[in-house]
């Protein structure tokens, strides 16, 4: 039996670097889409930005493929919004990325360099990041956020955060444009990096 090995200082270098890339992505795709969708599927934003970042995030678990990368990436990015004044989100993505791992868990070690498993695993903590405003409005309230969005914004989020079907929507959305972006990262990865032995 494989033993998944340990990440190493390189590993965690490798990660922040990748996972500082991932922030960018799902910032300036956000950034793009909100002023178009904003007011009328802001919930959706997050599937959208999450598709395009499955490419990086795959990249990272295939060069990386250790227990934990996943987990790691969370936690920078928990750090960033911590940094931002919403110490909430280090917790949130903690445990989002602990889910993550969860489906990496079983198996000999191989399975952090197989796409399908690293795909869905992405995917399960892409499920929590499309819940990340939401949460954060139910936890602060939106008295701690009208300092950071002007008023028509933070009423069309309140409306998103407490609307049953928009949050659901949010989450499936979530997790199938994820696994939609990633089953893209995983054909361009097998013929572009793999093959190429970039990726091992």
């Amino acid at each position: 039996m494989i033993k998944a090995k340990r990440l190493q200082t390189k590993d965690y270098i490798l990660i922040g670097i990748f996972s500082i890339l991932i922030y960018a992505v799902n910032a300036i795709v956000g950034s793009i889409l909100t002023p178009v969708i904003g007011a009328a599927a802001m919930p959706l934003i997050a599937g959208f930005c999450l598709f395009f970042s499955a490419v990086v995030y795959l990249v990272m678990a295939m060069k990386v493929a250790k227990r934990g990368a996943l987990l790691v990436q969370s936690i920078v990015n928990g750090l960033v919004y911590t940094l931002m004044g919403v110490p909430l989100m280090l917790v949130f993505f903690a445990l989002a990325g602990l889910f993550g791992e969860a489906v990496l868990f079983r198996g000999d070690g191989t399975q952090y360099r197989r796409l399908t498993r690293q795909s869905l695993a992405y995917a399960v903590y892409g499920c929590f990041y499309g819940m990340g405003t939401s949460v954060t409005i139910y936890v602060y309230g939106s008295a701690y956020l009208s300092g950071m969005f002007d008023a028509d914004t933070l009423d069309r989020m309140l409306y998103f955060a407490y609307s049953p079907a928009w949050i659901s929507a949010s989450i499936m959305f979530a997790f199938g444009m994820t696994l939609l972006g990633s089953g893209f990262a995983s054909r361009l990865l097998n013929k572009h990096f793999i093959k190429a032995g970039v990726i091992r």
